[in-house]
């Protein structure tokens, strides 16, 4: 099935867009400001007005076609059930047919927490669609055994629990209070879907610390402290051919992202730079 334009219309009665992806799952996006594409890709938790909410989107949409994206599991999109229709290679597939519905022949993307994963994969399979590519969150190497005990560990906290222990452990890292606003936008996410995508990850056959050092695009990656105490993350950018990572001090890797006034100068100057190479 080819990717294809819609619009349904939101309470207030406005357009909202969304496309059918290759699988027919149904995506929301919308477009905010002009220039350049810059493609905004959550994790696991949130919607895509998550970037509106930590003050993003105004800022950015004055220099930047901004492209806010529901992705599957997520906010007004679909919701797919089964490790088929959430491994990564789904995730990559559903930026590319929105890269192709919308006419972009390449795009900086900027990813959070797991949406940096799916950065990595489109630059990685598709080099020439990811101009330059922004992670907010840390990069480590974890074995197949230690990524199956971990998700084995954590699946049966998230039926039992939902998010609140989760949760709980990461507003522990923090050193900054986290606004329950964030707390609640978590909260809202289909933790079912979350489990499909961790499980898909299992048995992926895709290991993104041996796929580094064929990522091309300039990639900058802001690092909370608190997140990645062993600083990984050097290591992980180390390996890629033009990769750099700045660490933020004594913040974990919420409030890393919540802080936008410190994270926007560096990414904006990382964005302007890439753009006239």
């Amino acid at each position: 099935m080819l990717a294809h334009w819609g619009e349904s219309r939101s309470a207030d009665n406005h357009a909202v867009p969304f496309l059918t992806s290759p699988d027919g799952v149904r995506l929301k996006y919308e477009l905010e400001g002009s220039g350049p594409p810059l493609l905004l890709h959550l994790g696991a938790g949130g919607d895509s007005g998550l970037w509106q909410a930590a003050g993003y989107l105004e800022p950015l949409s004055k220099s930047y076609q901004c492209i806010l994206f529901d992705h599957r599991g997520h906010g007004e999109s679909d919701h797919p059930r089964g490790v088929e229709a959430n491994c990564i290679d789904r995730y990559e597939d559903d930026v590319v047919a929105l890269l192709d519905l919308l006419g972009i022949t390449s795009t900086a993307f900027w990813g959070y927490s797991a949406g940096l994963s799916v950065g990595l994969k489109v630059a990685h399979d598709h080099p020439s669609r990811v101009r330059a590519l922004i992670g907010s969150g840390g990069m480590s190497k974890t074995s197949p055994s230690e990524e199956a005990e971990f998700v084995a560990r954590l699946v049966p906290e998230l039926q039992e629990y939902g998010w609140e222990k989760m949760l709980a452990r990461f507003t522990k890292r923090e050193t900054e209070a986290v606004p329950e606003w964030m707390k609640e936008r978590i909260r809202a996410t289909d933790t079912e879907q979350f489990i499909d995508f961790l499980e898909a990850g299992i048995d992926s056959g895709w290991d993104e610390w041996e796929a580094l050092p064929r990522v091309k695009a300039p990639t900058l990656v802001l690092t909370g402290e608190l997140e990645d105490p062993d600083d990984e993350t050097a290591a992980a950018v180390a390996r890629m051919p033009d990769g750099r990572r700045v660490r933020q001090p004594r913040l974990a890797h919420i409030n890393s992202f919540l802080r936008s006034d410190l994270a926007l100068p560096l990414a904006m100057e990382f964005l302007a730079a890439t753009q006239s190479e």
